[in-house]
């Protein structure tokens, strides 16, 4: 989205002083520039604004000499130095209005966490941080027997309820499970099972590490 948001944003720019094929031109090679110094990396969402300036003025030198390089050899490509202004004004302000909005509240997506031990608390940690590449919501953890708790106990979710009558009820948006031990037959397989056929996404503590924080806890692999 960032990425087809930029181009349309540098051709803008550039279609106000340049024909569409130069502009064009120009919006593919900035982005390409970008791109190539890690602007459009994972980590984007979390940087602040000095450090995307730090980020875009590199790219947009680069993008100029990519650009006065095309121009010595196709002469109608050439462009004036206000549009690479005007572009890395408008690229900022726009990741600026884009990451600001991704951290919002209203983009909260609402977890339950299946297990209530180490890595349950770890999981809402990891949550609740600004690590974190979504912003979340932790409603509760459902304990599993075998399990030594770990989380605050005012967080327990009731037991006697089904997990899909829990995520309907609390409008969860993805269960996490976090559970060890999953061949001791508290394991709620079946109940699991309904929560992916019943539209609530199910995700592993390993899989949550990996999509989030972009780590791999090995500490959280099963030996399946």
């Amino acid at each position: 989205m960032l990425l087809l948001l930029e181009i349309a944003i540098l051709l803008a720019a550039a279609v106000a002083s340049a024909p569409l094929w130069p502009a064009l031109a120009f919006a593919l090679v900035m982005v390409f520039s970008m791109g190539t110094l890690g602007m459009y990396a994972h980590d984007q969402s979390r940087e602040n604004i000095k450090s995307t300036l730090l980020r875009i003025m590199p790219s947009f030198i680069l993008g100029f000499c990519l650009m006065q390089l095309l121009a010595g050899l196709l002469p109608d490509m050439r462009l004036g130095s206000m549009v690479f202004l005007l572009g890395g004004g408008a690229v900022l302000l726009a990741r600026m209005v884009v990451f600001t909005s991704a951290q919002s509240s209203m983009l909260e997506q609402r977890l339950i966490i299946v297990g209530d031990g180490a890595m349950a608390r770890e999981c809402m940690a990891l949550a609740t941080s600004s690590v974190s590449f979504h912003p979340f919501r932790v409603v509760g953890f459902v304990p599993v027997a075998g399990e030594l708790r770990a989380v605050p106990p005012a967080m327990l979710l009731p037991p006697d309820l089904p997990l899909l009558a829990l995520a309907r009820r609390y409008a969860a948006d993805e269960i996490v499970v976090t559970v060890g031990d999953r061949r001791n037959g508290a394991f709620p397989v079946r109940q699991l099972l309904e929560c992916a056929l019943g539209g609530v996404p199910v995700t592993d503590a390993a899989t949550f590490f990996e999509r989030e924080a972009c780590q791999i806890r090995v500490d959280s692999l099963q030996p399946s």
